[in-house]
């Protein structure tokens, strides 16, 4: 996974002449290695820049996500879940090898057959039931899979039971794509070398503010204030759950390291009966 524990922000060390160039560097092994690591960055950017070059910055989808890590937890000796707290404040599960698919609803598409189906009658299933038919297609096509579904606020997650799978495989890649899987989050998985599932309520849903900074903070009362809107958010999340759990489909084998991912996850976001968040 790559998931780094030390960020630091640098500047280059000559500039163009137009722009000021500095960014986060990080490194999972010190605080000196991610500030090395950001000049790197910032020197070559700059470097690009003063011979005309476009700076060549990543998107969100190509570059690792930049995240205070919380806990981690490990199977059989080996590394199987990481938390961290993403850039709106709420907890991210990060599995290496236990596969997490969000289904989301998308929004309705006003068409001629859809008009003339409301005007005559004919029914057309909801995205709901659509969304149903589809993963028990994917398990009726492939009776050693096991998956668990979940309802969330905007949709469906799916949670891959029955076995292990590599996220920079092509057959990772092919059952996100049959579960219909966000396009970006299928990109995300490969740079991260990992698959991720929000674990708690997003803060507006609670009716909590966007938090007042982001990781790393610059200062103990930067810090000071995140951690007093972080009080304040998990408070408000009490009332929330992020997940319903609604039934398991197709193979009822349990891989013994997606069993524990599958207890930890459920833990965080099932617990009472609150609205999804």
């Amino acid at each position: 996974m790559k998931i780094y524990r030390y960020w630091a922000k640098a500047a280059a060390d000559q500039q163009p002449t137009d722009k000021f160039v500095e960014c986060y560097g990080c490194s999972g092994e010190s605080l000196e290695a991610a500030l090395a690591n950001a000049r790197e960055r910032a020197n070559q950017i700059a470097a690009r820049m003063k011979q005309g070059q476009p700076p060549g910055q990543y998107t969100y989808a190509e570059r690792p996500v930049r995240e205070e890590i919380v806990d981690e937890f490990a199977h059989a000796d080996e590394q199987a879940a990481v938390i961290t707290r993403n850039s709106y404040g709420s907890l991210i599960l990060n599995t290496p090898r236990v596969l997490f698919a969000d289904i989301d609803f998308k929004p309705p598409a006003l068409s001629l057959s859809s008009l003339l189906g409301a005007l005559f009658g004919k029914k057309k299933p909801s995205q709901e039931e659509q969304i149903i038919h589809r993963i028990e297609q994917v398990v009726a096509a492939q009776p050693a899979l096991g998956l668990r579904v979940y309802r969330t606020n905007n949709g469906f997650r799916c949670l891959a039971k029955s076995r292990t799978y590599d996220p920079l495989s092509e057959e990772s890649n092919l059952l996100l794509k049959e579960l219909d899987a966000d396009p970006m989050y299928k990109q995300l998985c490969r740079v991260q070398e990992c698959y991720r599932a929000r674990i708690s309520p997003k803060p507006w849903r609670c009716g909590v503010d966007k938090p007042p900074a982001r990781f790393p903070f610059l200062d103990p009362g930067v810090e000071q204030q995140y951690r007093a809107w972080q009080s304040e958010y998990e408070r408000q999340a009490q009332s929330f759950s992020t997940c319903a759990l609604i039934a398991d489909f197709g193979s009822a084998q349990v891989h013994p390291e997606a069993e524990a991912v599958m207890k930890l996850h459920d833990h965080f976001t099932c617990q009472g009966d609150g609205p999804l968040a």
